[in-house]
C-alpha cells in the first residue's frame, strides 16, 4: 500500500498538499465559485423559506404566483432580500470550511497511514473526517447568518416583522433571546450537515482514487 507521501508523488500535480497550496488563489477561487452559486440559487431559497412560513390564507399559493407577487411589489430586489447579509457572513464561513477541510485531511491521512489500508479507503476516511469537522466548524458562522437572513427573507410577509437590515435583526434577536437566539437550530444543523458533509467528501475522495487508478 502506498504511503501518504508516495500517494502525493504518484498523483503528480493532481494532488496538492496544504503546505504546497497557493492559499490566495485557493480562497479567491473558492469564495468566487461559492458566491456565484449563491447568487444563482438565492431566489429559490427565498421562495422556499416564504412558502414554509406562509400563513393559512396564502399557503396554497404556488412558487410562480409568489414570484409574480414579489416582482410586482419589490422588483428583482425582492428576490434578493437578505442577500448582502448572507454573502457577508458566508464568505468567511466558507473560508473556515475550506481551511478546516484541507488541514484536517492532511492530519487524517497521516493518522490512517500506519493501518496500511487501500488508497480509496484511506482517502474515504481522511476526506470523511475532514468534511465532518469542516462542517462542524463552519456551522458556528453559518447558523447565525441563516437565522438573520431567514428573518430578512420573510420580513413584512404573511404577518412577519420588518427590519432595517441584518444588524437590526441581530440586535433585536440578542435583545430578546440573547446569544442563544442567534444559534437556534444549531444542534440540528450540526446533526444534519456534518454527517452529510462527511459522506459527500468521503465519496469524493475514494472516487478520485478509483478513477485515477
Amino acid at each position: 500500500m502506498a504511503s501518504f507521501r508516495s500517494q502525493t508523488q504518484s498523483f503528480g500535480q493532481t494532488e496538492i498538499n496544504w503546505d504546497k497550496l497557493d492559499k490566495t488563489k485557493f480562497y479567491v477561487i473558492g469564495a468566487g465559485i461559492f458566491t456565484g452559486i449563491t447568487v444563482a440559487l438565492y431566489p429559490v431559497s427565498l421562495l422556499k423559506t416564504r412558502m414554509q412560513v406562509a400563513s393559512k390564507d396564502v399557503v396554497d399559493r404556488d412558487a410562480f404566483s409568489l414570484i409574480r407577487v414579489i416582482l410586482r411589489t419589490d422588483g428583482i430586489r425582492g428576490l434578493y432580500r437578505g442577500f448582502g447579509t448572507v454573502i457577508t457572513g458566508a464568505i468567511p464561513a466558507r473560508i473556515i470550511f475550506l481551511t478546516a477541510l484541507e488541514t484536517t485531511k492532511v492530519a487524517a491521512f497521516r493518522f490512517v497511514e500506519p493501518f496500511k489500508l487501500s488508497e480509496p479507503t484511506e482517502a474515504a476516511i481522511a476526506n470523511g473526517i475532514g468534511g465532518m469537522l469542516a462542517s462542524l466548524c463552519s456551522q458556528a458562522v453559518f447558523v447565525p447568518i441563516d437565522v438573520v437572513s431567514q428573518k430578512l427573507m420573510v420580513q413584512g410577509y404573511s404577518g412577519h416583522a420588518t427590519y432595517n437590515g441584518g444588524l437590526d435583526v441581530a440586535s433585536k434577536v440578542l435583545k430578546v433571546d440573547g446569544i442563544r437566539g442567534l444559534y437556534r437550530g444549531f444542534g440540528l444543523s450540526v446533526m444534519t450537515y456534518s454527517p452529510s458533509s462527511a459522506v459527500w467528501w468521503a465519496s469524493y475522495g475514494s472516487s478520485q482514487r478509483l478513477i485515477w487508478s
